[in-house]
């Protein structure tokens, strides 16, 4: 799986930064740590799945999806070998609860919206589901959240946020009861919420702008702090 999944990422990322190109803020902050993680996003268009695969640096992203998105057999079939999890939101079964929490085991990233379906309505945060706190818990994970700026359309670009890690360090090891999950799912929603509002502000403000001036500013200095050095190097060498 994780062959295919690079062979299609390669392969298909120019096609998918035409396609659907985007903003990041805060990139930096998305890190690989030795346990696994899951992104948490919001959900308004089909291409979040694109910003998720191919916004994000790192390996193998496995994504959840409901029962109702496998298709027909070529498609389920397809869909499974790029990671796809199928879950059935009424009734998940014990199996499916098993290859998301073995996948945090082995070191993979899981992309979950809480949500548990698009909102059609506005930007507003709908209602979290307790699936995604349910998973973090039982794989010990680090949780991130990434949010989506507005709806998706093709050719036109996005912006996206990257959030700091949401802790759950004091309910890791405790019984994943109504009381803890509900914990687990509102601090989710807080970090949720917390990166959308700098995102405005970012988007507002044009940071990505500032961020390649700061980048241009910084390769500048180090440029001509390269060039002091040798310079002082030559001097020195002369002098001896």
């Amino acid at each position: 799986m994780r062959a295919w999944y690079w062979f299609l990422k390669i392969i298909l990322y120019p096609i998918a930064a035409l396609l659907c190109p985007r903003k990041i803020m805060n990139k930096h902050k998305y890190k690989k740590y030795a346990r696994g993680q899951i992104v948490i996003s919001n959900h308004l268009s089909w291409m979040d799945i694109i910003y998720v695969y191919f916004g994000l640096p790192g390996g193998l992203k496995r994504a959840l999806s409901k029962k109702e998105n496998q298709g027909n057999k070529a498609q389920k079939a397809f869909m499974k070998t790029i990671g796809v999890i199928f879950v059935d939101r009424d009734k998940p079964e014990l199996s499916s609860m098993r290859t998301c929490i073995n996948a945090l085991n082995n070191g993979d990233t899981l992309a979950i919206c809480p949500e548990g379906t698009r909102n059609r309505v506005n930007r507003e945060l709908q209602p979290l589901h307790s699936g995604a706190a349910l998973f973090a818990l039982k794989g010990n994970a680090q949780v991130i959240p990434y949010v989506v700026h507005h709806k998706g359309k093709l050719f036109r670009r996005n912006y996206l946020g990257v959030g700091d890690p949401v802790d759950l360090s004091d309910l890791y090891g405790k019984r994943t009861d109504e009381a803890t999950l509900h914990e687990a799912t509102e601090r989710f929603r807080i970090a949720m919420q917390t990166t959308l509002d700098e995102l405005d502000v970012w988007v507002e403000q044009k940071g990505w702008k500032k961020r390649n001036e700061e980048e241009k500013t910084e390769q500048r200095t180090l440029k001509r702090d390269y060039k002091a050095a040798r310079r002082a190097y030559a001097k020195s060498a002369r002098s001896k």
